[in-house]
């Protein structure tokens, strides 16, 4: 029996395989909760070139699926595509909140010989985990007000100095999606109750 075909899968299974790096559209740091987020990964497969019992060895990890799972329980499974459409979005519960998104993907393993000319079929799958990532959910609802774009309101009275806007719903100037994570659930309550957020922290979920 040929001894390299073992030790190279062997070697396929230690291999070590880069997390998928995460990717959604629109990418604001923020979602409309009705409407959810459209993941997406774009990414070649990986590569590690080896020495197996004396022998060259081209190891390669392909990505064949991604399972992606938010903190709201849903659940979305892509092909080796890596993208999601508008009608194949992970959604989230109609309420605003801070959610956390997860993937898994599955890669599947071939190995070379022949400096990569050729490839043979490594048997196994392996997974990785990329780090999860945080979306701030907005949910929209319909105000009344009686002030114009330009300040006059029906009432007489001056026009507020800030005004209800799809990230900042409560109006008081801070756009929601920055306010850090470990705060944010102080933040929604104290503006629930109409108080004032005295914090000055803020983050940018854009960045990523």
């Amino acid at each position: 029996m040929d001894p390299l075909p073992p030790a190279i899968f062997a070697a396929w299974e230690q291999m070590v395989i880069d997390p998928s790096h995460v990717a959604f559209y629109p990418d604001n740091g923020w979602a409309i909760a009705g409407f959810g987020i459209v993941p997406e990964i774009v990414e070649d497969p990986q590569t590690e070139a080896v020495t197996v019992l004396g022998t060259d060895v081209i190891l390669r990890a392909t990505p064949t699926a991604y399972s992606w799972s938010t903190s709201d329980d849903t659940a979305l499974s892509i092909g080796a595509t890596g993208k999601g459409t508008e009608d194949n979005a992970l959604k989230f519960a109609r309420n605003q909140h801070r959610a956390t998104i997860s993937v898994t993907t599955t890669w599947e393993g071939h190995y070379s010989l022949d400096g990569g000319s050729t490839w043979r079929e490594a048997p196994g799958e392996a997974t990785t985990a990329s780090a999860p990532v945080e979306i701030h959910v907005l949910a929209p609802r319909v105000r009344l007000v009686d002030c114009d774009l330009e300040g006059r309101c029906g009432s007489g009275r001056a026009a507020p100095k800030t005004t209800f806007t799809l990230t900042d719903p409560d109006a008081d100037g801070v756009d929601n999606h920055t306010i850090p994570s470990d705060q944010i659930e102080d933040y929604l309550d104290t503006r629930e109750r109409d108080r004032a957020w005295r914090h000055s922290e803020r983050v940018d979920l854009t960045d990523r």
